[in-house]
């Protein structure tokens, strides 16, 4: 078969196809006869090695055929060009070719031998075949004295050709692999072919791991020797192991893994995958990454993570997606761009913290919010204080800070119990919320007293406005458990920067005011005197 650098096939023999039972339209890449396995290995190993080095021999792999059969094969490939356009040869030894070559190569053997006697030029050319042949080619006769041996078996056990011919096996391969040999050279000498799997030590000093076939030459019934076939298969059971490794790897983790193509189209998942979203890998693979979306994920999410993709080749953070029932789950991702077979692979590695980010925005609500009215405590108050005096350092605008002080709320906590005080509470924040923007914030520091922050007012007209309507609107009844209730409020006002630059000032000031209310009479409002002081000179000068 020969393809080009795409994987796309261009030719196909009509022994390729007769064996795997394929038509050429209905094979056109290689992704066609392998399976995903095949396909994983193919692209992390056999491109790269090919592309480096030109060539590989006797890889494993397994085709797929039309039925979803797969076809052990052993693979060897060679870059060359077919109309000055670079291309790739493959070769493929299936199980049943692979006794054919042997079958092949042994009537090779006996023509040469024929044909000794009469060329020597057809010596020549056997011994061309054979030496050009990847793996190990040797004869044995009866007496075990070796006869023949290509260059690979020489090299392979470091001995130069008039050294090796004629001398016995055991002074070849050595007295101990000799005796775990014996019984497959006991079978091959009865007549029966034998093939088995050895680690041996190469003449080098290096260790290898070797697939030995051993033939039998009958010659009118009559075993005369037998062919040795030893395959190198070292950086096979290397890649193969790391195969395994990887695959299990793949299969096992706990994170869902999803492999998509430079379209955004999935290509492979896990069964993690399966188990965190729901979809099975045939309900999966061939559908966009779009399946996954979820709308909880911020505007621009998906342009910012593809941003940083195409800059970074890697992100990792915290994002939500959506499983098949249509819920959404929090996960942490990991995405990274790889090259496979000259195209572009996106790697989703994730798993599920849902439980996680709730147990962690628990805690963060018991942190920052109160837990009666569900506003914003204390600390949180005093955060976002903070944050809107740091954005008056860019831009300029007004912050107001109301503090509130519900009047009477002690009489009646006392006189109707807790559960009606509390409710008292909640239904001030309502309240309070109603009055303001989505912007402001009504906070709740503790006991009574509450704060409303608004964010950039008209002026303290404004910001008085508000308070009136504050204080109307907790003035009016509340009704708790069929009881009428009345409290009414005192409220104190402070400006930014005017009545203070931090926090702090600016509360103290707000309380201090509210103090003054509550001198004047409670269920009103009062402003700091440096606003009020402010408001008048600004009024004074709007006069003249």
């Amino acid at each position: 078969m020969v393809t080009d650098g795409d994987g796309s096939i261009l030719t196909l023999n009509s022994e390729f196809k007769r064996l795997l039972g394929l038509d050429v339209r209905n094979a056109t890449t290689l992704d066609d006869v392998l399976p995903p396995a095949g396909l994983i290995f193919l692209q992390t190993h056999v491109w790269p090695l090919l592309r480096r080095e030109g060539s590989v021999h006797e890889l494993s792999l397994n085709l797929i055929n039309p039925l979803g059969e797969r076809v052990p094969v052993l693979v060897s490939a060679r870059r060359g060009t077919l109309n000055d356009v670079v291309c790739y040869s493959w070769v493929f030894f299936v199980a049943t070719e692979r006794a054919r070559f042997e079958n092949d190569l042994l009537e090779a053997r006996r023509r040469a031998d024929s044909a000794a006697t009469r060329s020597a030029a057809a010596s020549d050319f056997v011994k061309t075949v054979t030496d050009a042949m990847p793996g190990l080619v040797a004869y044995w006769d009866r007496e075990l004295r070796c006869r023949f041996a290509n260059r690979s078996y020489l090299q392979w056990f470091g001995k130069a050709p008039d050294l090796l011919i004629g001398v016995r096996m055991q002074d070849v391969i050595g007295e101990k692999l000799f005796k775990l040999n014996e019984p497959y050279i006991r079978g091959v000498l009865g007549g029966e072919a034998q093939e088995f799997q050895r680690t041996i030590d190469k003449a080098d000093g290096g260790v290898a791991q070797s697939l030995a076939k051993y033939i039998p030459h009958i010659v009118e019934d009559e075993v005369r020797g037998f062919f040795v076939l030893v395959t190198d298969v070292t950086s096979l059971k290397k890649a193969e192991a790391e195969l395994q490794l990887a695959a299990s790897v793949f299969r096992d983790t706990l994170d869902g893994i999803m492999i998509a193509d430079d379209r955004g189209v999935i290509q492979s998942v896990n069964p993690s995958f399966s188990a965190i979203t729901g979809y099975s890998a045939n309900e999966a693979v061939g559908k966009p990454l779009s399946l996954l979306s979820s709308a909880r994920n911020e505007s621009g999410f998906a342009s910012a993570l593809a941003e940083q993709l195409v800059r970074d080749n890697r992100w990792q953070g915290e994002s939500w997606g959506r499983r098949k029932d249509g819920s959404a789950f929090r996960q942490w991702q990991r995405v990274t761009t790889t090259e496979a077979d000259g195209a572009l692979r996106y790697v989703f590695v994730f798993n599920d913290i849902t439980d996680r980010w709730h147990d962690q925005e628990r805690s963060r609500r018991l942190a920052l919010y109160d837990a009666l009215t569900e506003l914003p405590n204390r600390t949180l108050m005093h955060e976002r204080l903070g944050q809107l005096i740091a954005a008056t350092a860019r831009e300029q605008r007004r912050i107001a800070v109301l503090f509130l002080d519900l009047d009477r709320f002690k009489q009646v906590n006392d006189s109707q119990g807790h559960e009606v005080g509390d409710e008292v509470l909640r239904a001030t924040a309502r309240r309070l919320h109603q009055l303001v923007r989505k912007t402001d914030t009504v906070a709740r520091l503790g006991g009574d007293e509450f704060v409303i922050l608004l964010d950039n007012p008209a002026g303290l007209e404004d910001v008085e406005r508000i308070a009136g309507m504050a204080v109307a609107a907790l003035n009016e009844p509340i009704s708790c458990a069929g009881v009428a209730v009345q409290v009414g409020a005192s409220i104190g006002i402070a400006l930014h920067p005017i009545d203070g630059q931090t926090p702090a000032e600016l509360l103290k000031s707000a309380d201090s005011a509210m103090y003054e209310a509550k001198a004047a009479g409670k269920n009103t409002f009062r402003s700091s005197s440096s606003s009020l002081a402010r408001a008048a000179e600004r009024r004074t000068e709007q006069s003249h």
